[in-house]
């Protein structure tokens, strides 16, 4: 099949909450145009399943003079399309969950499209929680909502990072202290407001030297950036004022890229970004990995244009 006749989707946020200069799935996008594919946006709320077979409302994108531009809504069955990007930023609620059913659904009974990532990969092995099949890469992690355990754990520690499980961009992660009088009361806090446990992981002091977010196209590490927080601070977010810095993967960083390889493969987890602090994992994001563009402004390594050259090739 010639490159100008292949159709993409992308199931995404909607174009006027996104940064046009910055966001990764728009760079994708682009890089697509260039090559000449035919390019289709959609957002979860516009997908229909009918016995065994997925619809959806789209549009037609096309770049004019670096300006984009959209068709007439239109409808069919997605199996029109050779590719289907899943890029629709968290919170991984019930609506997030039961999209990725429903186009798994549609996966069983039908060859096309190709999911990227897969939906039964993102809806089995979120965030936060798909480190945890690693616990030896990991800083020591648990997850829970009893009171005893994160007290005696935070009595040991004396520093902990909080986590809730489906959020992104650093929402609703928090350091306590031993020394704090506030500590319990903020774990509590975390639990009745995000109605789920919450992770426990010890701090890693070394965050202050950088968050490495490492890209992985099929497991293989194409490209990453250090994310500096400001000083003082323990989030390394760039959209909270993170510094990105050119860095590169010690060996021990390399190894757990190879070490998780196979996972990925295995749960066609085809596009992912993997956060490492002091040679630790600590997330894994198989949802809507972000950070090319710095990438590529830091370094010059186009990650959209190598993600769809091995696409277009496989």
């Amino acid at each position: 099949m010639s490159r100008i006749k292949n159709k993409v989707l992308f199931q995404m946020d909607p174009f006027n909450k996104l940064n046009i200069k910055t966001d990764s799935t728009i760079s994708i996008i682009k890089e697509a145009l260039i090559l000449g594919l035919r390019v289709y946006v959609s957002n979860p709320n516009d997908l229909t399943l009918m016995q065994n077979n997925a619809f959806i409302n789209f549009k037609e994108v096309t770049l004019i003079n670096s300006k984009f531009s959209f068709s007439k809504q239109k409808n069919s069955s997605i199996n029109k399309f050779d590719y289907f990007f899943i890029r629709q930023d968290p919170p991984f609620d019930l609506k997030y969950l039961t999209n990725c059913y429903l186009l798994e659904l549609h996966q069983k009974f039908n060859k096309k499209p190709r999911f990227i990532n897969d939906p039964g990969g993102i809806k089995n092995f979120t965030e936060k929680i798909c480190p945890i099949y690693f616990g030896s890469l990991m800083p020591k992690t648990m997850v829970t909502s009893d009171e005893k355990t994160f007290k005696e754990r935070l009595l040991k520690k004396k520093i902990l990072i909080l986590k809730t499980l489906y959020n992104k961009g650093g929402e609703g992660v928090i350091k306590v202290e031993k020394n704090d009088k506030n500590s319990l009361s903020k774990f509590k806090e975390l639990i009745g407001k995000y109605k789920v446990p919450v992770v426990i992981q010890d701090f890693v002091s070394k965050v202050s030297k950088g968050d490495k977010r490492v890209i992985l196209i099929e497991g293989q590490p194409v490209g990453l950036v250090n994310r500096v927080p400001q000083r003082g601070q323990y989030k390394a977010n760039l959209n909270l004022g993170g510094k990105a810095e050119i860095s590169e993967l010690s060996k021990k960083e390399s190894e757990i890229c190879r070490k998780i390889k196979p996972f990925l493969l295995k749960n066609k987890l085809f596009f992912v970004g993997i956060d490492l602090i002091d040679e630790k994992l600590t997330e894994i994001n198989v949802t809507s990995p972000t950070g090319i563009v710095q990438i590529q402004q830091l370094t010059g390594v186009n990650i959209a244009k190598k993600l769809w050259d091995k696409l277009l090739k496989s």
